[in-house]
């Protein structure tokens, strides 16, 4: 770019600016789809490359090479186009989270057992029939009042695992209580 041209475009000629982009903008558009490898992206690259090299149009220095000036924005500008989208990729999977214990919590909600009684008695009958990771995880989550997400923590287990191991957990206790229910003459009598 010559130094008449610079100043024809600081001057305010878009149509000697347009010239320059169709004049690159398959150099920046190679460049820039070779280190993102997504077409759309690269596009919104060269872009936005573009608008940045007419906002610092000013910096440029006639005797450099005005190509290798381009391809540097562009990096810059992939850069940023790279770190948005990990901060876009690190917020869905925090929401994703929150609302994984947000609905595993208020599944885990509804059932409050009080601590004496004969019901209790044959509810603790029916978890010791259980594996032991399923009887550790009611007895934490009703006995202890541990939330889904306190239980996740002390397990190293995701909070979709407790709320399905509990989920799990009451139908074979339902079943249980069902059965001892029925039966003519219960285990333990209430």
């Amino acid at each position: 770019m010559t130094p008449e041209l610079k100043q024809q475009i600081l001057d305010g000629d878009l149509d000697a600016y347009g010239d320059v982009v169709r004049e690159y903008q398959g150099m920046v558009l190679g460049y820039t789809l070779k280190r993102l490898g997504d077409w759309t992206q690269a596009e919104e690259v060269v872009q936005l490359t573009f608008i940045r090299a007419y906002q610092k149009l000013d910096e440029f220095r006639p005797e450099e090479e005005f190509g290798v000036w381009l391809c540097v924005t562009a990096k810059y500008m992939i850069l940023t186009e790279l770190e948005k989208k990990r901060r876009e990729a690190r917020n869905k999977d925090n929401y994703q989270t929150a609302l994984e214990i947000e609905i595993g919590d208020s599944l885990c909600d509804g059932i409050e057992l009080e601590e004496e009684g004969e019901d209790v008695a044959l509810l603790k009958h029916c978890l010791s029939k259980l594996q032991n990771e399923a009887a550790s995880v009611i007895e934490l989550r009703y006995f202890e009042k541990q939330s889904c997400k306190e239980i996740a923590e002390s397990k190293d287990r995701s909070v979709t695992w407790v709320t399905s191991t509990l989920s799990r957990a009451r139908q074979t206790l339902k079943k249980c209580l069902e059965q001892q229910l029925a039966s003519p003459s219960p285990l333990i009598s209430l």
